[in-house]
C-alpha cells in the first residue's frame, strides 16, 4: 500500500506574473525583487539553470524567505539535492516559522525517505496560524505516513486537507488509489466504490485528464459496469495524445474490456475444476 513519493512535488506551487527575458539584459538590474520575479518566471517554465542564476543574484539585494524558498526548489529540480538542502536549511535558520520553506523542505526530506524528519516539519507547518496552504502540508504528512505503513492517519491528513481546500485534486486522486490499492488485496466491493467516489469528484475540478479516465474505466471494469468502463477508457484515449506511454497503457486495457474476458469468480471456479482433474489423476498414478 506504499506509494513513491512523485506524488509529494505536485503540491509544490510557485506562481508569478513575470515574463522570461533575456538573461544579458536583466541580470544587471539592481532591483532584488524583480530579479526574484525572473527567477520565478524561469522556474515555472521549467529552465533551473537561469532561475538559479537570478535567484542567487536576488539574494543579494533582496533576503526574503519566498526567494530561499525558490532558489532551494530550482536546485531540487535540477538535481542538485544536496544544494537544495544547504539553501533550505539557511532559509530556515532565518525564517524559522515561514510555512512554505517548512512544507518543501518536509518533502525533500520524505523524497530522501526521512520520514521522522519530514514530519517535524510539515507539523510545524500546519501549526503556523497564518499558513494559507496548509492543505499541502497534511497531504504531504498523510503520504508520509502512508510510507510508514499508519494507513489511520493517511485517511486523517488526507481529510484534514480537503477540509482546508476541498479543489485539493492531489487528495482526492490519492485517496482513490489508495481504496483501489485495497480492493485489489482483499476485492471488497465497497473498497471500489470508495474509489470510484473519490475518482468522480476530481471531475468537478479537472478538464480532460486522461489519467483519471483511465482510473474511473478500471473501477467501472471491477464494479461490471462495462459499458461505463468503455465510455472513460475512450475519453482517456482521445485526451492522451501528447502521452504515448499512457495511450498504449490504455489502449491495451481498453482491448481487455472489448474482449469480454471471462468473470474472476468463472475463471476461479474452473480453476479450481482443473486443480482437482489434475490431483485425481496424480492419485490414480501413485495407487
Amino acid at each position: 500500500m506504499k506509494k513513491n513519493f512523485f506524488a509529494l512535488t505536485l503540491a509544490i506551487l510557485i506562481s508569478s506574473c513575470a515574463n522570461p527575458q533575456s538573461y544579458e539584459t536583466d541580470l544587471g538590474v539592481g532591483d532584488g525583487k524583480y530579479l526574484y520575479e525572473m527567477g520565478i518566471s524561469y522556474l515555472n517554465s521549467g529552465n533551473n539553470a537561469m532561475a538559479i542564476k537570478y535567484l542567487e543574484e536576488a539574494l543579494k539585494s533582496y533576503d526574503k524567505p519566498e526567494v530561499y524558498n525558490a532558489l532551494a526548489l530550482a536546485y531540487q529540480f535540477a538535481g542538485e539535492f544536496a544544494k537544495a538542502e544547504d539553501i533550505f536549511r539557511l532559509g530556515i535558520d532565518k525564517y524559522p516559522d515561514y510555512p512554505e520553506l517548512l512544507t518543501n523542505y518536509g518533502i525533500l526530506l520524505a523524497n530522501q525517505k526521512k520520514f521522522n524528519e519530514a514530519i517535524k516539519y510539515f507539523e510545524k507547518a500546519i501549526n503556523n496560524p497564518t499558513y494559507s496552504g496548509k492543505e499541502k502540508a497534511y497531504y504531504n504528512l498523510g503520504m508520509v505516513y502512508l510510507q510508514l505503513g499508519k494507513e489511520d492517519l493517511f485517511l486523517y491528513n488526507l481529510e484534514k486537507a480537503l477540509m482546508f481546500n476541498k479543489n485539493f485534486v492531489n487528495a482526492y486522486i490519492a485517496l482513490g488509489d489508495y481504496y483501489l490499492d485495497k480492493y485489489n488485496v482483499i476485492h471488497n466491493k465497497d473498497m471500489i466504490k470508495k474509489a470510484r467516489e473519490y475518482y468522480s469528484k476530481t471531475l468537478n475540478y479537472v478538464v480532460n485528464d486522461p489519467s483519471i479516465y483511465f482510473r474511473l474505466g478500471k473501477v467501472y471494469h471491477e464494479l461490471g459496469d462495462d459499458e461505463l468502463a468503455k465510455y472513460y477508457l475512450e475519453k482517456a484515449l482521445r485526451s492522451a495524445e501528447n502521452d504515448a506511454g499512457l495511450k498504449e497503457e490504455i489502449r491495451k486495457y481498453l482491448l481487455e474490456i472489448l474482449d469480454k474476458p471471462k468473470s474472476k469468480a468463472i475463471l476461479k471456479e474452473e480453476n479450481k475444476k482443473s486443480t482437482n482433474t489434475i490431483m485425481d489423476i496424480i492419485i490414480l498414478e501413485t495407487r
